[in-house]
């Protein structure tokens, strides 16, 4: 098996059912997984006669639903190459159109398939590319043929993700069936594959850890899957536990905000019974241990495990997964000083507990200084870099984030631009912000560094809404200071108003324009 589409056709019987929700968690179609590959067949008859071939590249805008992710398969049959496009934010939608066409204009798609061919988004892609309704394609491929199957080779695209631009302009990472295949196969490993697996996700199919992680390995592997808009846990965050509850999800995931907002709901709700989650992997961020005990004691009366919890690294970079802890047996950690981390860059034992991941059998891990490239001995705090077959082009790849290696596994600290210089100290804004989280009351937060003339100034943004408590800046201050031993400056904005990106990550290096709009409103504290 070189590629995903030999591992449909050749491997084990797919099983499994595909199961789209809405957003109150209902189901709104079905269809099993060799009906998927049936209808991809036919789709790619219909993608055919639409000029679409070897070397293609088709957009894909829309939500989650059986088109959606039939028409991924479809384009792979034709030798075409996928790229799922962020639906638009509840706000700015200009804004969002202007990346689409920027996207669209770089990517050069033959085709877009839209769910509303009316839509502003779709209206303004017409005036660059050919433009079809998912809809349409699922009437017209009823009436085609089969197309007769195609294997793409191991050297042919088979995605192109535009990454979040957390700290960038989204640049295209060209994904070959090769690259996707490997990390694949050592997710799968790492997950612990079982025939009994049940899949569920809200997670954007744009984003890489929803298109690879939460949608093509359950293809691949012909399991259970059960995919909710990802805008019902942005309104209704109580969708996510109710159903893995209702559908008796074994396998899930997010990033590491929503498992804060996770506690939260899980410390108010009625009981849920979570017994049937046996992974529940924190990706896409560093991973905040306190938050994660803090949702272990929230869980208890819903029956979660913590032995389900597991971190990962990843990035699109290197297709997804790049490290991740055992499954099964809980977060693993390190504990470190947090003084020698800061200060000296080294990881020492201490009370600080920081997650470890296990490196997968694809990636090769290096850690560097970050100024002379040279390799770091264990325990020394350094740029990550990344190479092996799940990386386009081999690698190596410079990640952008810090981190150390002990024995085989990797401590992942943060994002190498986000790092404060104050004191004499490198601060992560993760810890920052995981102090500040502790305090009752704080919803959504990040911290951030604002050059001054003797270092880096340490703010804190809060969101806060009508609801809020006067004096939460205050107490926000208060706690930081006695634990990281630096006084912040606490800056309020409206619910929603920190940086973010299309899956969630925060956009730190805009929070210095917070910053400047909050002592102009007289916000700071």
């Amino acid at each position: 098996m070189q590629t995903i589409v030999d591992a449909i056709v050749d491997g084990p019987p797919q099983t499994g059912t595909l199961t789209i929700l809405d957003s109150a968690g209902e189901p709104t179609a079905r269809l099993d997984w060799p009906g998927v590959y049936e209808l991809a067949r036919r789709m790619s008859t219909v993608l055919a006669r639409h000029g679409l071939g070897p070397g293609g590249r088709i957009g894909l805008f829309g939500e989650s639903g059986i088109g959606l992710v039939t028409a991924i398969q479809a384009t792979w049959l034709t030798g075409g190459a996928v790229t799922v496009l962020p639906q638009p934010g509840r706000a700015n939608r200009q804004s969002h159109v202007d990346s689409l066409l920027a996207v669209a204009a770089d990517a050069r798609f033959g085709l877009v398939l839209v769910d509303d061919g009316t839509s502003l988004a779709a209206e303004a892609l017409r005036g660059t590319t050919r433009v079809l309704t998912f809809a349409d394609l699922v009437g017209q491929a009823a009436c085609a043929p089969p197309a007769p199957l195609r294997r793409p080779g191991p050297d042919e695209l088979a995605v192109v993700q535009y990454t979040s631009g957390s700290t960038r302009t989204p640049q295209p990472v060209p994904v070959a069936h090769e690259n996707l295949l490997a990390n694949l196969r050592a997710t799968a490993a790492a997950v612990g594959v079982r025939p009994d697996i049940r899949w569920l996700s809200w997670l954007p199919l744009y984003h890489d850890m929803g298109l690879i992680g939460f949608c093509c390995l359950p293809m691949m592997l012909g399991q259970d899957l059960f995919l909710q808009p990802p805008l019902a846990f942005a309104l209704r965050p109580g969708s996510w536990p109710r159903a893995l509850a209702r559908y008796r999800a074994t396998h899930s995931g997010a990033p590491n905000f929503a498992y804060q907002v996770l506690t939260s709901v899980l410390a108010d709700a009625p009981p849920y019974d979570l017994s049937c989650v046996r992974y529940l992997v924190s990706g896409g961020e560093p991973v905040a241990v306190p938050a994660m005990a803090a949702l272990a004691q929230a869980g208890q009366r819903h029956r979660l495990d913590p032995k389900a919890f597991v971190a990962a690294y990843g990035l699109a970079e290197a297709t997804l997964t790049v490290a991740m802890s055992p499954s099964g047996t809980g977060l693993a950690v390190d504990p470190v000083d947090q003084t020698e981390l800061e200060n000296k860059g080294v990881a020492r034992p201490g009370d600080k507990p920081l997650a470890r991941m296990r490196i997968v059998p694809t990636a090769s891990v290096r850690v560097v200084d970050r100024h002379t490239g040279q390799t770091l001995a264990p325990r020394r705090v350094g740029a990550i870099e990344v190479s092996g077959p799940s990386v386009p082009g081999g690698g190596p790849l410079r990640t952008g984030d810090l981190g150390y290696l002990v024995d085989d596994d990797l401590v992942v600290c943060g994002r190498e631009k986000d790092v404060l210089f104050a004191a004499g100290r490198n601060v992560y804004p993760h810890d920052i912000e995981a102090i500040a989280a502790q305090v009752p009351g704080v919803g959504a937060v990040a911290a951030f560094g604002v050059p001054g003339p003797r270092g880096d100034r340490l703010f804190v943004a809060l969101e806060t809404t009508p609801a809020t408590p006067t004096d939460l800046p205050e107490l926000v201050r208060s706690c930081v200071a006695d634990e990281a031993g630096m006084t912040p400056t606490v800056i309020t904005v409206r619910k929603g108003g920190l940086p973010r990106t299309s899956s969630g990550k925060l956009r730190r290096h805009l929070m210095p324009t917070l910053f400047a709009a909050a002592a102009t409103q007289g916000a700071l504290q």
